[in-house]
């Protein structure tokens, strides 16, 4: 979905597979390229919106898990995205390049992990505030 400056809609969806659940419920995260990334809830794989406004999904294909990603991504200087997992086991990184990685160590648990949107830090550090990992 798009809101234009002179507050026109429009749908901006790619196709994606007919399933129960949520694909996308963690908030966006805008890269120094200009796309605007966004972590997989029950999707199959990354929802990127360009700069130029076309829809893409990236990454590897996800296995089917509802939840996976919660809390909403956040920017580092280096131009990386990361998003946190809440029921993942790993964390998510988009570089700035557009490569997808996923970060060790596993996070194991099987109760929620991470909701709360990240922070970064002066320190350049990123902070998420768990759910119930721990």
């Amino acid at each position: 979905l798009c809101i234009t400056a002179e507050g026109k809609v429009q749908l901006l969806e790619p196709i994606l597979p007919v399933g129960a659940g949520a694909k996308y419920l963690a908030g966006g995260v805008l890269a120094p390229n200009g796309c605007i990334c966004f972590a997989p809830s029950g999707a199959g794989k990354i929802l990127c919106i360009t700069a130029d406004g076309a829809v893409e999904l990236i990454g590897p294909q996800f296995p089917t898990r509802f939840n996976r990603y919660l809390a909403a991504g956040v920017l580092a200087p280096n131009g990386y995205i990361y998003f946190a997992p809440a029921y993942a086991e790993w964390i998510l990184c988009i570089t700035a390049e557009g490569e997808v990685g996923l970060l060790q160590p596993e996070i194991h648990g099987s109760n929620i992990q991470y909701v709360a949107g990240g922070v970064l830090a002066p320190d350049d550090r990123i902070y998420f505030a768990p759910a119930s990992a721990g």
